[in-house]
C-alpha cells in the first residue's frame, strides 16, 4: 500500500487530487487510522488510463520543459508535477497518444487556402511546426503549418488573402495560442504531426518523442 503523497508522486498528480480519488472511491484505497492508503496496483491502472488534456498554459510549459526551458510562468510545485509526468512518459506503451491527450487544448486550429506563390513568405511569418518543422524531418507536401498569436492572425489573413478552408483541405494550417516561444517545442511538433493521423506523420511524431525522452532535459 502507498500513502497518498507516495501515490501522488508516482502518477504525477497533486496530493489533494490523490486524496479526492481515495475518498471518492476512484482508486482502491482503505482508511488506516486517520489516513488513506492506496493499493500499489492502482499506479499502473491510473497511468494506463487515457490522459486528460492539460490546460493551455500547462501544456506549453510541459513541452518547454521537455526541451530544457524552465517554463517560469508556472509555480515551482506545478513544474515538479510536470517533471514527474514527463518522466512517466518513458514507460508509456503509446507515448504518441499520451502526448496528444496532454496537448489537446494547446491552441485553436484553423485551415486556410492561400496562393502557392505566397506560401514561402507566409512560412517566414509563423512559428513552424508539424510537417513544416525541421524537427519532423519529413516533406511538408506544400503545406505551411505553424503557430501564431491571436493578434497576428488577422494581419496574416488580410496580407496574404487567406480564405477559410475545410479541415485537411487548405494549404495553410495555423494554430493560435498566446503561449510559446519563437521556436515550437518538440512535444508540440510531435502532437501536431500526430494530429494528421497518417502513418508517415505518426511515425515522425513517435521518433520526435523518443528523441525528447532520450535527451531527458527536464
Amino acid at each position: 500500500m502507498l500513502s497518498v503523497p507516495e501515490f501522488a508522486a508516482e502518477v504525477g498528480i497533486s496530493v489533494a487530487r490523490a486524496r479526492q480519488l481515495a475518498v471518492a472511491g476512484r482508486v482502491r484505497a482503505e482508511k488506516v487510522g486517520s489516513q488513506w492508503a492506496i493499493a500499489e496496483a492502482e499506479v499502473n491502472r491510473w497511468t494506463a488510463m487515457p490522459s486528460r488534456p492539460m490546460a493551455e498554459r500547462v501544456s506549453w510549459a510541459a513541452a518547454a520543459m521537455a526541451d530544457g526551458d524552465p517554463a517560469d510562468w508556472l509555480e515551482s510545485s506545478e513544474r515538479s508535477r510536470l517533471r514527474r509526468r514527463l518522466t512517466s512518459l518513458t514507460d508509456s506503451s503509446d507515448p504518441v497518444a499520451r502526448v496528444q491527450a496532454w496537448m489537446r487544448s494547446r491552441a485553436v486550429v484553423g485551415w486556410w487556402h492561400a496562393g502557392a506563390e505566397s506560401l514561402p513568405e507566409l512560412a517566414k511569418r509563423v512559428r513552424l511546426s508539424g510537417v513544416s518543422s525541421l524537427d519532423s524531418r519529413i516533406s511538408s507536401g506544400g503545406l505551411v503549418e505553424g503557430y501564431v498569436r491571436p493578434g497576428e492572425l488577422e494581419a496574416l489573413v488580410d496580407e496574404f488573402w487567406l480564405v477559410p478552408a475545410d479541415p485537411g483541405q487548405g494549404e495553410v494550417l495555423l494554430r493560435v495560442s498566446d503561449f510559446g516561444r519563437d521556436r515550437v517545442p518538440r512535444l508540440m511538433v510531435a502532437a501536431d504531426l500526430a494530429d494528421h493521423r497518417r502513418a508517415r506523420e505518426v511515425d515522425a511524431a513517435e521518433r520526435v518523442i523518443r528523441e525528447v525522452l532520450k535527451d531527458g532535459l527536464w
